[in-house]
């Protein structure tokens, strides 16, 4: 089952409920394809425990998004919330690790989902690492981040570091300059050095200012692209196992 969290658009209620072959049990087909049409569709990648679904509630300034801790943070399946975010309509999908060790027939499920919740496709792909702990794992990651949505790919994501207080009064650049992480240096280079750091704790003007930071990536990235959006085979092929028509707008 998906987990499905949304604000409503006329009465800003918040509805919630399980996603069950695709569609949400108190939503409607045609309401789950506007929402998702007329949003910023974001996809959150990356490995188990870096904060993904934190990272979702705080974009969306809410908890809407199971987040696990530690042990707990393998998540099965693909979640999705919206809200508004500086006056944007948001759409966030929260994919599961696809690094994780298990069977090929439950990634072929988690990218059906996946493209379900964002179709006709993601804006923008946030690649969550904790920072000062991308390891080798972290570019697996980006490997799959490759796999699944294309060689392309790269032109529609953005890196998102988590607990960026770990490095103080440190500017987040200096950091990222002076790294001595080859791997990380790579991806910073590969994703036209397209960054920004989160602490997903902050409140206040803190959290006010990063995310304008963090939006501004983000819309300068979907500018850059001309609003198009990220689609790839697998995608395509979620999108027949799902038994729906494609589409082409943005």
């Amino acid at each position: 089952m998906l987990s499905v969290h949304m604000m409503c658009g006329k009465c800003g209620n918040e509805t919630s409920g399980q996603k069950l072959q695709g569609f949400a049990l108190n939503c409607s087909v045609e309401d789950n394809q506007f929402a998702s049409s007329s949003s910023l569709r974001l996809i959150l990648v990356g490995q188990s425990g870096c904060g993904k679904s934190a990272t979702g509630n705080s974009i969306l300034c809410q908890p809407m998004l199971e987040s696990r801790l530690g042990a707990q943070a393998m998540a099965r399946t693909c979640q999705l919330a919206t809200g508004m975010c500086y006056g944007r309509n948001i759409l966030v999908v929260d994919m599961p690790s696809t690094i994780d060790p298990r069977p090929r027939t439950r990634d072929v499920q988690v990218y059906r989902d996946c493209y379900l919740l964002s179709a006709p496709g993601p804006h923008v792909l946030l690649l969550v690492t904790q920072l000062e702990r991308f390891t080798a794992l972290d570019t697996l990651a980006v490997s799959r981040v490759k796999e699944v949505f294309g060689a392309g790919a790269m032109r529609h994501v953005g890196v998102l570091f988590t607990h960026k207080k770990d490095i103080g009064d440190m500017f987040l650049d200096e950091y990222v300059v002076n790294t001595d992480n080859h791997s990380l240096q790579i991806l910073v280079q590969e994703c036209g050095k397209r960054y920004c750091g989160l602490n997903n704790q902050a409140t206040g003007e803190e959290q006010r200012e990063q995310l304008q930071k963090l939006m501004a990536v983000v819309e300068k990235l979907e500018r850059d692209n001309q609003g198009n959006f990220s689609t790839y085979e697998l995608f395509l092929d979620a999108q027949v196992l799902g038994g729906r028509g494609g589409g082409t707008t943005p």
